[in-house]
């Protein structure tokens, strides 16, 4: 991961043009909650979501522009009660005076972990106490360095993996219960990305994603290339991704088979 300075910045932006799992769950969201403007959930932020969300915020008063910013996701989550929880490996000081401190100033409220063995264990359980219960997670972000197929959470710079301090294929059987541990965390409808350099990369990359898609329930997302840090791109992918469903439908898919399990409750809120 290479770090570039930052300012304050949206929690989460999704825009017209944006395709990923997490803008299925805004759809979902717009499908459950007053005016209920949205036709369909398809991961695809088109110009009937852009119009979507523009109704939402009018209805509740908000700032309109038809994007998905502070303002929006902040009544978003207080009408559904879901939540965006923010992991940032601070073994590596750049990241908690850039990714940590980027996170804050938009509003969260960061895990910050430092360099131990067995870190994904810890990691999980300090996961599970900040969702406070099940089905609240919305969207789960795991900031620290990487590679190919490895993601690590209290590694820093070094191949976590041997240290059980970050995710991968080679040690999956050891910490795959303490991974099973935070799956009744998320909402149905909720995703996970991996924000290291070049986790989604290769072959090991597309194995991985899959795996922890399969272990967790919900898409999870990796980039492909190196990530930067810092600023808007502490919230976001650069460059290709490449995400790994439950259902191995694919966005479209998983989309309509959330829409169809989740979007048509009404929460007159």
């Amino acid at each position: 991961m290479t770090l570039t300075s930052g300012s304050k910045n949206h929690i989460i932006l999704l825009k017209k043009g944006n395709f990923a799992p997490v803008v299925t769950t805004s759809q979902i969201l717009m499908r459950r909650h007053p005016p209920q403007t949205l036709n369909g959930a398809d991961g695809h932020f088109g110009p009937k979501t852009e119009a979507a969300v523009s109704e939402f915020q009018k209805h509740h008063k908000l700032g309109v522009d038809g994007s998905i910013g502070n303002q929006t996701w902040r009544k978003l989550e207080s009408l559904s009660r879901l939540k965006i929880i923010d992991v940032v490996d601070g073994t590596d000081p750049s990241l908690v005076n850039l990714e940590a401190n980027d996170i804050r100033a938009a509003g969260g409220d960061p895990i910050v972990v430092f360099g131990m063995s067995n870190g994904v264990a810890v990691v999980m359980g300090e996961i599970v106490a900040r969702a406070g219960g099940p089905n609240t997670v919305a969207l789960l972000r795991i900031h620290g360095h990487g590679g190919k197929g490895i993601q690590n959470v209290t590694g820093g710079e070094i191949n976590g993996a041997p240290h059980l301090a970050g995710i991968s294929l080679t040690n999956f059987g050891q910490i795959a219960g303490s991974l099973m541990t935070i799956r009744h965390t998320f909402s149905p409808f909720g995703s996970v990305q991996l924000l290291g350099c070049k986790v989604g990369g290769g072959a090991a990359g597309r194995a991985l994603v899959k795996k922890l898609a399969d272990t967790w329930g919900v898409p999870v997302t990796a980039g492909v290339f190196d990530q930067l840090g810092g600023g808007a791109n502490t919230f976001r992918f650069e460059g290709p991704t490449t995400t790994g469903y439950p259902s191995g439908t694919g966005l479209k898919g998983w989309s309509a088979e959330m829409e169809i399990a989740h979007g048509n409750v009404s929460v007159l809120t």
